[in-house]
């Protein structure tokens, strides 16, 4: 049963000992919140809040520098392609031919060479020669 304050109190020695009633002179109520905690809770709410939008902030900063870097990466990778590409078409032996008989009269020779037959004796006669100089 709940006690609504309508009975009188009992005495003491009734009660059970370590057992103790509120003072009957003063009205029982609960404790309000105080006005400071309610600022530092707020005050730790608003902090909490500015360094999560700034850690976003920096993490989207973060993801526009590496798509930047993988767009120049991308860029220096075709530029690279191409210049492969203009080394092979320059190296190419029917570009250096058609240069070589264009601007500096060269010519594939029509005929196999052939080859030279070279005296074995005249070949010791000039190295004897060149000894005694």
């Amino acid at each position: 049963m709940i006690y609504s304050g309508t009975m009188p109190v009992p005495p003491q020695a009734e009660l059970p000992p370590g057992t103790y009633l509120p003072p009957s002179n003063r009205r029982y109520t609960s404790r309000r919140v105080s006005p400071f905690n309610i600022i530092l809770i707020l005050m730790g709410t608003a902090v909490a809040i500015v360094l999560y939008i700034g850690n976003i902030i920096a993490v989207d900063q973060l993801v526009n520098d590496i798509h930047k870097s993988d767009v120049r990466l991308q860029e220096i990778l075709s530029e690279q392609e191409m210049l492969r590409a203009r080394i092979n078409q320059m190296s190419s032996l029917e570009r250096i031919r058609k240069r070589a008989e264009d601007e500096l009269g060269l010519k594939n020779p029509a005929d196999v060479p052939g080859w030279i037959a070279v005296d074995q004796d005249k070949i010791r006669t000039i190295e004897e020669a060149s000894r005694e100089h």
